[in-house]
């Protein structure tokens, strides 16, 4: 146990543990909080151990967050243990590495991207719905698929200005397969009927944050995942053939327009060999 500091190291005078109000700018935002710190009674000198020093980094860093809309460490903590879920657990189950969420849990900054892929994570374990394929949306792993896609294809995926009219068909395809073949999605996300075929449902609010996200944040493909992607891939070698495909999906013909596509379709796909 860190033991409190009795005496001034400036002028030797007797010290008090105090609520101090910090108000700074940080990472461009005017922030305020609140520390707890030791006040010398005789110079006003302010004093703090390590915890508090190491604390007061926290407090700043939700300060922050919370000025910016980010889920603050204690948000992020108690919103997992209201689900039960230790840290390798919840971790396992929303796709990210643990060392991440530790790091956001011990006061490091999340991105905006894996702040939106938190909250969707906590909102999908707890409803446990049918359009997320039995996976939290993971944004960092629709990026790792698409770059296992792009190894598979020789294509390149997420150019700058493309909405995904592509690319987000073999991902569809690549969950459906997934959902169908191993009883989970590779990534979580969910799919509306567009005019232009399956789609990313609010892919217009995920296509920069997929390009920023970085897929080592998320737990790896496995073997069977793999074999996957190399099936789509080997079903359409080029992109023109997989938007064909997708235009003819009964499961997608069937819907209306902007209504999501359950994964409980995915049986009913009739242009890819399940």
């Amino acid at each position: 146990m860190e033991k409190g500091i009795k005496n001034c190291p400036n002028c030797s005078g007797k010290v008090a543990l105090r609520k101090i109000e910090k108000k700074m700018n940080f990472r461009g935002e005017d922030i305020s909080f609140q520390i707890e710190a030791y006040v010398c009674m005789e110079c006003n000198m302010e004093i703090a151990t390590i915890n508090q020093t190491s604390n007061a980094q926290i407090l700043i860093s939700d300060a922050y967050r919370k000025k910016v809309g980010l889920l603050t460490s204690s948000e992020i903590r108690e919103k997992r243990e209201k689900l039960g879920l230790s840290q390798k657990e919840f971790a396992k189950r929303a796709g990210f590495g643990i060392a991440s969420l530790k790091r956001w849990e011990n006061g490091i900054i999340q991105t905006k991207s894996m702040n939106l892929a938190l909250k969707a994570a906590f909102q999908d374990i707890r409803v446990g719905n049918n359009y997320t394929g039995n996976r939290a949306l993971s944004i960092p792993r629709i990026k790792l698929v698409m770059k296992g896609l792009e190894n598979e294809l020789g294509e390149t995926f997420l150019e700058e200005g493309d909405m995904m009219l592509f690319d987000a068909k073999y991902l569809w395809y690549a969950d459906m397969m997934a959902y169908h073949r191993l009883g989970r999605s590779l990534t979580g996300a969910t799919y509306a009927a567009l005019p232009h075929g399956p789609q990313l449902n609010n892919y217009k609010e995920l296509v920069d944050l997929i390009r920023e996200a970085d897929e080592t944040e998320t737990e790896p493909l496995t073997f069977e995942e793999k074999r996957i992607l190399v099936r789509v891939a080997l079903a359409f070698p080029r992109k023109q053939l997989i938007i064909d495909a997708a235009h003819r999906e009964q499961i997608y013909l069937e819907k209306k327009i902007g209504e999501i596509i359950p994964y409980s379709d995915a049986s009913k796909l009739t242009e890819i060999p399940l």
